[in-house]
């Protein structure tokens, strides 16, 4: 038997619930390694490199942690797990995705997490397979990804997993601009983990230190400066500003005067 975490039909819902919905649960699973669901919708943003060379493999006793960029980097175990995400999507009748389109995918102990990306949206995904359990999950999707093309400044987070609410062992994938060329998590307590980024997205997953509630994503450019700093578990809908495209048509936040300019996509 398998347990899927589902969203309330679209349909049923008023507008602006259904739009919240969207960008607080279905872009976002956030499950805690215990077993119990502590709260979903915890925001994300993040797409990891493509073809980034290596597998990130730290071994801790029986504990292995696996950071693939992509489908040539998968372990065994781990492509297993993509496989399970990619059953759920067809029988969901989601959004067409392939193998192929694996941006980023991550695991640690028997349970791993997943983004594959399209051109006309993004497929995402949490599964546990430890031995002698049921198969469980969660999974959600876009198919219509009208902002596909922006990001709310230079870094957005598609996806985030933590083993607890606000704080533990941290998986996290998402998108960056051109501008960036560094992305570091700060956990909060003085320790960082950094993120492998490719060709617009990264994949980061911390190793022998856990994030808290004061854990931030920080950018920097090509010169080594500091670009931007966000919360790692502020909520994907709630921003410091709102942001534009060059036409000045709002992208993302609500709407507002002097709104900071979105920054171009391209993958």
């Amino acid at each position: 038997m398998k347990g899927i975490f589902e969203a309330p039909v679209e349909r049923d819902l008023p507008p602006d619930t259904a739009a919240r919905m969207r960008s607080d649960l279905m872009a976002s699973i956030h499950r805690p390694r215990s077993r119990r669901a502590l709260r979903l919708g915890v925001a994300t943003m993040a797409t990891a490199a493509a073809l980034v060379a290596g597998l990130a493999m730290v071994p801790r006793g029986d504990d292995v942690r696996h950071l693939a960029m992509g489908p040539s980097e998968l372990s065994p175990t781990l492509r297993r797990a993509m496989e399970q995400c990619l059953s759920w999507n067809e029988e969901m009748e989601r959004l067409p995705v392939s193998m192929d389109q694996l941006a980023v995918a991550a695991e640690q102990d028997h349970r791993a997490v997943a983004l594959f990306v399209s051109k006309t949206g993004y497929f995402t995904c949490e599964v546990s397979m430890a031995p002698h359990e049921e198969i469980s999950g969660g999974a959600g999707s876009e198919r219509d990804w009208p902002q596909r093309n922006w990001l709310p400044g230079p870094v957005q987070r598609l996806l985030l997993v933590s083993s607890s609410v606000n704080g533990g062992d941290v998986a996290a994938t998402g998108r960056v601009s051109a501008r960036v060329h560094r992305l570091v998590l700060e956990h909060g307590d003085g320790q960082t983990t950094t993120a492998r980024l490719a060709n617009g997205v990264f994949g980061l997953i911390t190793e022998d230190a856990k994030a808290n509630g004061g854990a931030e994503l920080v950018s920097y450019d090509d010169t080594g400066a500091e670009i931007d700093r966000r919360p790692l578990f502020r909520p994907s809908d709630e921003f410091d500003h709102c942001y534009a495209d060059p036409s000045g048509t709002l992208v993302y936040g609500p709407p507002g005067t002097n709104c900071l300019p979105a920054e171009r996509w391209s993958r």
